[in-house]
């Protein structure tokens, strides 16, 4: 190993005029055989240096023996050169560019470095590169930070990587350039990242990255330098640049480090891992785990404070390269402008990134978990980091979440233990997630749980979260879980009840209690439903109370007839029912299952009480009760009501339909529905219709007395209103003249409505065949069947109704009259008679 330190002057050949490389000290030159080389590889790099006393720059180039040179030309025409032989490790991870400007370049001639030399012997910088430094370096340039590292990436990941050509006004800013990618790239790559801080000819310049001022001699015109042959950042705005690429996700990240105040802290030494020196779990590993504020190592870690000066001439030194890191220097603070706290998408330098790289970004830690590099602190904070994104993050973060729950899955297998699966809640998986770990784990879970099921229900709760958590629906573990569950719900009187109530609770799934809920039901029976309601009247039905919104309407309403039927409602009856009935999405009950249902949690195969039937018909419809085959259990409202109203008319209408009904039941309502329809003229007064409703009279006699009532005053209305002629042509007089007093009363009630006498006054005197009927109605009649109450009626109207007209026929109307009362055979002289005896009364 050896560190050669070499001093020069600019010196002019006496015969040519030419500038070359003069050894300060011309003795020391016989102390170094390959003095000559060397100082023919100065001349090559610095090329022909600034004229007159320009300030310090700083050029580092490897030799093809793997040798290392690193170049100060000084104000004064000197230079000043260190040589690292190939087998001399570096002294540190940004040390060449720590030196730029430094003051111990400057060193007495004569002096030299000695055997056993440390790096703090080395050259070291006044103008410290600190994390702080850097960082507002960075900040002042924000847009340009990603774009440069991911140029300074591809020199070694692209065998075709362009020099890097910076344009700035002057070489201290390429410095910094430099500086930032040093201190970003892994410790083992800042070795081989040649440069030089300031050239005025960089086609000639071998460096990886170029520092040139805007007045350099290099054609940005010519598209061909700017687009294929290098890359150029313009610092100045004074002339065209490579065209933008879209950074990669180191880039990005390690330029969100810088930007966010959490400088960035490569890896030492030479990287190994799967994923290379460039890897991003590491980089971003000391923030997510709390780091927080910029290096505090010089040079963020890299300077090196100097002892001594460098000998003139060439001096052997043989040692190791180890040494103490120098300490941010008080000027820059380590932590400058570095938040003390951060959102964790930015601390992890996520913010602002979108599209392919942040998935690219996300998908690296992703990996990185799935080959199983992430320690225990590290997974825990990409699992925050993971719940901490929303939008577009979020979407890009799901295949990172999808292999940390597989890392908790994987690793629970081999101990033998469940993750806690509540971890998972908040983990933006997505369906296609759920649907990958269903394939990949659901059988596993499921097996595990039928497994569990030979024990006591008490261990069924971590099983079946397991089950539950990777989606193993359709598994017959799960499906005989849920199975036995219900079953033992529906005997509370064992103590697997109680014991199933604790793995649901515990378990607090909704969706999973929701199905289990739903088997209550399967096969339904009487006895099932009884079970139902004793389950709600256990200590376990405050548990399904507590569900209850989350169960089938079924359970819902089990529940609530057991509690309303004990203390303090003691509910019986309609009561109980018209209570349950408010449970319904409408309030009332409007299909047959629900019907059935609640029919026999009140009543179960008897009948309401009477009195109670009305408003159980209310509670749902007539119609309704007919097809869940429940009339006949009503029909005492229709034989014993208590009134005949129009709501009684409507039940009767759909009750006669009913084929399941009783002959006499049927009848019954058929009879007072054409009672009803005769009164509000549906169907007309007929041979047919009269017919039926004398048929229909002789089958249900007797009625009950409302019934009875109710439809005789219907008939007495409708025969009321009928056409005299009507009447007669359809034996209706044989109905009037039997008549109790309910149909004579409505009859006699309507003639005599001073309305109807008015109209019949108008209209009766010119229409003779009318006026005959009324009067063939109304004559007075002696034969056997007919009753007193008939020929009391028939007198007055004949008197109230029909003798007024008289006053408005003349003697050719009268005689009309008569000829339509011989014709039908209706008693001419009785006409007569009565006409002659009502004028004498008149009169």
């Amino acid at each position: 190993m050896a560190i050669r330190r070499l001093s020069y002057r600019l010196g002019q050949e006496p015969d040519t005029g030419a500038v070359s490389l003069v050894p300060s000290d011309m003795d020391s030159a016989q102390l170094c055989a390959h003095e000559g080389k060397l100082r023919g590889a100065v001349t090559r790099v610095i090329g022909v240096p600034p004229a007159g006393d320009a300030g310090s720059e700083l050029s580092y180039s490897l030799l093809p023996d793997g040798g290392r040179l690193l170049c100060a030309a000084l104000p004064g025409q000197r230079v000043e050169a260190l040589h690292l032989s190939a087998d001399t490790p570096g002294p540190g991870p940004v040390w060449p560019i720590d030196t730029w400007r430094s003051a111990s370049w400057a060193g007495e001639g004569g002096e030299s470095l000695g055997p056993g030399f440390v790096e703090s012997e080395l050259p070291v910088p006044e103008a410290h590169f600190d994390g702080g430094l850097l960082v507002a370096f960075a900040r002042a340039r924000a847009d340009r930070v990603a774009p440069f590292l991911a140029d300074v990436r591809r020199l070694f990941e692209d065998p075709a990587g362009r020099q890097i050509v910076l344009v700035e006004d002057d070489s201290g800013t390429v410095a910094h350039w430099i500086a930032l990618a040093c201190a970003s790239l892994p410790e083992a790559y800042v070795s081989a990242l040649t440069f030089t801080t300031w050239t005025g000819d960089p086609r000639r310049a071998p460096h990886r990255i170029i520092g040139i001022g805007p007045d350099a001699e290099f054609d940005r015109s010519d598209d061909a330098v700017v687009e294929y042959l290098y890359r150029v950042h313009d610092g100045t705005g004074g002339g065209p640049e490579s065209p933008p690429t879209e950074p990669d996700a180191w880039a990005r990240l390690t330029a969100e480090r810088w930007l966010t105040g959490n400088p960035p802290r490569p890896p030492r030494g030479t990287v190994t891992g799967p994923e290379g020196p460039f890897a991003l779990i590491p980089l971003v590993a000391g923030v997510l785990t709390g780091a927080a504020g910029g290096g505090g190592e010089g040079a963020v870690g890299g300077a090196r404070r100097a002892g001594g000066a460098g000998s003139a001439g060439c001096v052997e030194v043989s040692g190791g390269a180890g040494g103490a890191e120098a300490p941010a220097s008080a000027g820059n603070p380590a932590n400058a402008g570095a938040p003390a706290t951060a959102h964790h998408a930015e601390l992890a330098g996520l913010h602002g990134i979108t599209g392919d790289t942040l998935r690219s970004v996300l998908d690296a830690f992703a990996q990185s978990v799935a080959r199983g590099e992430a320690d225990a602190r590290t997974l825990g904070e990409l699992d925050r980091l993971c719940r901490g994104l929303d939008g577009e993050q979020a979407l890009a973060a799901r295949p990172l979440a999808l292999a940390l729950v597989k890392q908790r899955l994987d690793a629970s297998r081999g101990s033998g233990t469940l993750p806690d699966l509540a971890a998972f809640e908040g983990l933006p998986l997505g369906q296609e997630a759920w649907r990958e770990l269903r394939e990949e784990y659901g059988d596993r879970a499921d097996d595990a749980l039928r497994a569990r099921l030979h024990g006591p229900v008490t261990t069924w709760t971590e099983p079946l979260r397991l089950a539950l958590a990777v989606g193993a629906d359709g598994g017959p573990g799960l499906a005989e879980a849920m199975d036995r569950l219900a079953d033992a719900l529906l005997h509370p009187e064992r103590r697997d009840c109680a014991q199933a109530v604790q793995v649901l609770s515990e378990l607090d799934h909704l969706a999973f209690t929701r199905r289990v809920l739903r088997l209550l039901l399967v096969g339904f029976t009487e006895r099932k439903l009884d079970r139902l309601r004793a389950l709600a009247d256990s200590p376990q039905g405050d548990w399904l109370r507590r569900n209850i919104d989350d169960a089938p309407l079924t359970v819902r309403l089990a529940a609530a007839a057991a509690q309303w039927s004990g203390p303090p409602d003691r509910l019986r009856g309609v009561e109980l029912f018209e209570r349950l009935t408010g449970l319904l999405s409408n309030r009332r009950v409007e299909d047959v299952k629900t019907l059935n249902l609640l029919w026999r949690m009140v009543w179960r195969n008897d009948p309401p009480d009477r009195a109670e039937q009305p408003r159980v018909a209310r509670a749902c419809t007539p119609r309704l009760i007919i097809e869940a085959d429940l009339g006949r259990r009503i029909m005492g409202w229709l034989k014993e009501p208590d009134h005949c109203d129009r709501e009684l008319v409507d039940f009767a209408r759909e009750m006669y339909r009913d084929p399941k009904l009783g002959a006499q039941d049927r009848d019954a309502a058929e009879l007072l529905v054409i009672a009803q329809d005769l009164a509000d003229g549906r169907i007309a007064v007929s041979r047919a219709s009269v017919a039926r409703l004398r048929e229909l009279g002789r089958k249900v006699s007797p009625l009950g007395m409302v019934l009875r009532k109710g439809i005789d005053e219907r008939v007495g209305r409708a025969l009321a209103g009928t056409n005299p002629l009507d009447v007669c042509e359809s034996h209706c007089l044989q109905i009037l003249v039997a008549a109790g007093p309910d149909l004579l009363g409505a009859y006699r009630a309507h003639l005599l409505e001073e309305g109807t006498r008015d109209r019949l006054d108008r209209e009766l005197p010119g229409n003779p065949a009318e006026l005959a009927a009324y009067f063939h109605v109304w004559r007075p009649r002696r034969r056997h069947g007919v009753t007193t109450d008939w020929r009391d009626v028939a007198a007055e109207l004949l008197d109230q109704v029909l003798a007024p007209v008289l006053a408005h026929l003349d003697d050719h109307r009268l005689g009309q009259i008569a000829t339509v009362l011989q014709r039908e055979g209706q008693g001419v002289q009785e006409w007569t008679a009565w006409r002659h005896r009502v004028a004498q009364e008149q009169s």
